[in-house]
């Protein structure tokens, strides 16, 4: 996806999860994107994210196939949201979950939370 403006213009981009409060339409097709902090590049490594409402855990059906998406430098993992997306919201408060496979470790990282409209 080149030609990217900055992550905090997500009515051209997507929807950054790393606003606290950030708001999206349920009606909305947009690109969801969770950056990621390392030590090192973790974008050689598959990566897995979970949406789900503030306050929840993933369980293992929730996981859905990511992509990373390198902005400015920073690692973000991306996952489409809304109709026709990986996921499908409907209006509340919800936090990303992010797997990150890179043996042997697992890490998963929590964004802050986003509220559907």
């Amino acid at each position: 996806m080149g030609g990217r403006t900055r992550p905090a213009d997500y009515l051209e981009r997507g929807l950054p999860a790393d606003i606290e409060g950030a708001r999206m339409d349920r009606s909305s097709l947009q690109e969801l994107l969770t950056p990621i902090t390392a030590r090192t590049d973790p974008t050689a490594y598959s990566v897995r994210v979970a949406v789900l409402p503030d306050g929840a855990r993933p369980e293992t059906g929730d996981w859905h196939t990511a992509e990373w998406h390198t902005i400015d430098g920073l690692p973000y993992a991306g996952i489409l949201v809304g109709p026709g997306g990986a996921v499908q919201l409907q209006p509340g408060f919800y936090r990303t979950w992010v797997e990150i496979t890179a043996p042997p470790e697992k890490p998963v990282v929590t964004s802050p939370r986003f509220r559907i409209a």
